[in-house]
């Protein structure tokens, strides 16, 4: 377990400070928060080791450096920012104890790993102590329907990457789709299914799919499924670091095809698993070359370097850390209060809300963002570049908030 004070800024505070500060804006009093003086806390639990490790440290840094921004402000109601740490080690089993530890060393608002399997029961347990629970799963069911009404998913999800890769599919002129979907998470599972549903309601047809494993070190049967079937594109809905042995396995098989993936490809960080990887395409929350079209987060990434001594891993995960915090503090401002039904009635009136990650909109029914805008990365001998951004048009019947 570690216990984490917001460190001292390192660059100047410009752009990305007036976003974390913009907190009052909406109609917050700025009053004291019913006399406390005492910081408000944050708390993370997170999978810092594991095979977790890779999504959740990256959002830690995210907010830290918001934190880190916002007391270089002045904090919130007059209050600075506290975050406290603890490690769930990726493990199921001590999910809901590292999620109580949080709550047991006073934290007010808990921000859960970034998957529904891993981060569901943290915000249960969370929202059954009155407290609001922020998370950035891709499986829908992270949010009002799966969780509860404190549950707050920043991610647009696994359904909205699913519908939008078929309709880039579409868009390209592909007409004979494979689907290989890993069952290892639920968020993978739907993004397999969701671009099967896209695909079908747009006309389509699959020449083939198949389940695969996270952690499985053979794809001998996926791939032999693929070449009989000769599809014109592959869905890899899969997330490493099995994912890109799965990829690295297609490849040296003579599967030459463009192949789509999903966002927790999103970095470089496994790369080095696939050398010289090419026409991979898949959804992501921003760019970490200088390519993103928003200025604030390419400046984002580059004071995260400054602060950490190494290039950014994924673009998602940072960037919803430091939103996270952006979001509790603008309405905790807003509602001049840290209570939790008033700060929720907060949070249920964003209307595309300008944070970091991208204007995000929450309603009292729906805690999940899926219509903000995604970009779109394609990797060229291993190194990823943005070319283009994509709003999708069709959950099939299920409304985007």
């Amino acid at each position: 377990m570690r216990h984490i004070r917001a460190r001292r800024v390192i660059a100047p505070l410009t752009v990305l400070a007036a976003l974390a500060a913009g907190c009052s804006s909406g109609g917050g009093s700025g009053a004291a928060d019913s006399g406390s003086s005492g910081p408000i806390v944050i708390g993370h639990t997170a999978g810092t080791t594991g095979f977790m490790s890779v999504f959740d440290i990256p959002v830690q840094q995210g907010m830290e450096l918001a934190v880190a921004d916002i007391n270089a402000q002045g904090g919130v109601l007059g209050r600075q920012l506290e975050m406290i740490t603890t490690n769930n080690e990726s493990d199921v089993s001590k999910i809901q104890t590292a999620a109580q530890d949080v709550l047991d060393q006073g934290a007010e608002f808990v921000v859960t790993s970034c998957d529904f399997d891993i981060g569901g029961p943290a915000a249960r347990v969370a929202n059954d102590a009155g407290r609001i629970a922020l998370g950035c799963a891709g499986g829908p069911l992270y949010g009002v329907d799966g969780v509860g009404p404190l549950t707050y998913n920043f991610y647009p999800g696994s359904r909205t990457e699913g519908a939008l890769l078929a309709e880039y599919a579409k868009e390209k002129g592909y007409t004979r789709p494979f689907v290989i979907t890993d069952q290892g998470l639920e968020y993978s599972q739907v993004v397999g299914d969701f671009f099967e549903q896209r695909w079908l309601d747009l006309g389509g047809t699959l020449v083939g799919e198949e389940t695969y494993q996270n952690g499985d070190e053979s794809a001998a049967a996926q791939i032999a499924a693929a070449q009989r079937a000769n599809p014109d594109v592959i869905l890899v809905a899969s997330y490493p670091p099995g994912g890109a042995t799965l990829l690295r396995q297609l490849r040296a098989a003579g599967l030459s095809q463009p192949l789509l993936g999903s966002a927790a490809y999103d970095g470089t960080y496994w790369t080095d698993a696939v050398p010289g990887l090419s026409d991979f395409t898949i959804p992501a929350a921003g760019g970490l070359s200088g390519d993103d079209p928003v200025p604030a987060r390419n400046e984002f990434f580059t004071r995260l370097q400054q602060r950490t001594g190494e290039p950014a891993a994924s673009a998602n995960y940072p960037l919803e850390g430091y939103s996270f915090v952006q979001a509790i503090a603008r309405a905790v401002e807003r509602a001049g209060s840290t209570d939790t039904e008033a700060v929720k009635a907060e949070l249920d009136k964003f209307t595309n809300e300008d944070l970091l990650l991208g204007p995000t909109t929450f309603t009292t029914d729906c805690h999940i963002p899926s219509s903000r805008p995604m970009l779109l990365k394609t990797y060229t001998d291993g190194v990823p570049k943005v070319i283009g951004e994509r709003t999708v048009q069709s959950l099939m019947g299920q409304a985007p908030c």
